[in-house]
């Protein structure tokens, strides 16, 4: 029952999203997996039941080439086949009377170990941009787990071994399909959040995603009474350098912007960065002095001057206008102050930037 279960599982999650990567050699691997379990218990009191074995490590094999597939990694096995010859080679010497079965099973198992533990490692280090910390450590101590009871196996009797083993397979037939399951859902889930709170053309948070944030950074600095400042950045005459340029050099001006922003605003103090309209960028500063506050002002008005927008044979340079509001001097709520900071925006578009003004007094620094 559990390995039909298992079978079922893998076959749904491949109908569900059949678009993912990787996860159709997964399944194939997990559904073989299963079949060699269902084999092993008809074939438990057989003498044969140790012809199992290469099918089940055939099914981690391609189980390893889909779990690499399905975090990005190339899906080569490369040494790992070695595994499957050696299970046959034993096999062999059961069949030819050198090993009694139990022998023959004890080295299977130790030839399995490797694998499960390479699958764990695989999941581990999985390297894009989507963090699922939590599914992906439940599915590594699944896996860990697994390779545990194998050497538990190893040192059984031979009188417990089989039961023993058969009891190993049917844990791993109902934990690991739900695993992935999990592990796949938290995957979309990520995605659903990216899609809701990030612009997809920097990167960066859209207008939903940097309210939230700002929202949250608010109570935070009232909670521990400390400074928030929030940034605008307005790219002038955006407008027409789409209409003169295309959309193409405007979004390309876009990205190149918003890897400005990145570089020059440092992990020292949190921070937020946001495309909140087409062409306006917001920065979330917290816990900053105003002196740098003034300074990151400073930087990127010249940076965004210095940029240089080469499209095709064309290029040409960007100007801002850039404006600050401050929590308890300009609001006390984000919308009313990413509101005013939009009307100081708009206000000065026409004019010098608010930063060209006198130096800040010592009473306004304090």
């Amino acid at each position: 029952m559990s390995s039909v279960f298992a079978i079922v599982q893998y076959a749904l999650l491949v109908r569900a999203h059949h678009s993912e990567r990787g996860l159709a050699t997964l399944a194939y691997g997990g559904a073989l997996h299963a079949l060699a379990t269902l084999g092993y218990a008809f074939a438990l009191n057989s003498a044969y039941n140790t012809a199992v074995a290469p099918v089940l490590i055939a099914g981690l094999l391609i189980l390893l080439a889909g779990t690499r597939r399905f975090f990005a990694r190339p899906a080569v096995l490369g040494h790992w086949a070695w595994s499957l010859l050696i299970s046959v080679l034993l096999l062999g010497g059961q069949w030819l009377g050198g090993l009694n079965p139990s022998q023959t099973w004890t080295l299977q198992c130790a030839t399995l170990l490797p694998l499960l533990l390479r699958i764990a490692y695989e999941a581990r280090h999985a390297d894009n941009d989507e963090h699922w910390r939590l599914p992906r450590q439940v599915l590594i101590f699944i896996w860990l787990g697994y390779a545990g009871m194998v050497v538990f196996l190893i040192f059984l009797p031979a009188d417990a071994f089989q039961h023993a083993l058969l009891i190993s397979l049917f844990i791993s037939n109902l934990a690991l399909p739900y695993c992935y399951h999990n592990l796949l859902s938290h995957r979309l889930h990520t995605r659903l959040i990216k899609l809701n709170r990030y612009d997809a053309l920097t990167g960066l948070f859209n207008r939903r995603g940097i309210e939230e944030y700002t929202v949250r950074e608010l109570r935070r600095t009232q909670k521990y009474r400390q400074s928030l400042a929030i940034i605008g950045v307005n790219i002038k005459q955006f407008h027409e350098i789409n209409q003169r340029y295309g959309f193409a050099a405007g979004d390309l001006a876009l990205r190149k912007v918003a890897r400005s922003l990145k570089a020059i605003v440092g992990t020292t103090y949190p921070c937020g960065i946001g495309r909140f309209t087409g062409n306006d960028f917001i920065l979330v500063l917290s816990n900053m002095p105003i002196q740098q506050v003034r300074n990151t002002m400073l930087e990127i008005e010249l940076a965004i001057k210095h940029l240089q927008i080469e499209h095709g044979d064309s290029s040409f340079h960007l100007g801002s206008v850039i404006d600050v509001v401050r929590a308890g001097v300009d609001g006390d709520q984000a919308n009313p102050l990413l509101m005013a900071l939009q009307a100081a925006i708009e206000q000065h578009k026409n004019t010098k930037p608010r930063l060209n003004k006198a130096p800040i007094s010592p009473a306004e620094v304090a």
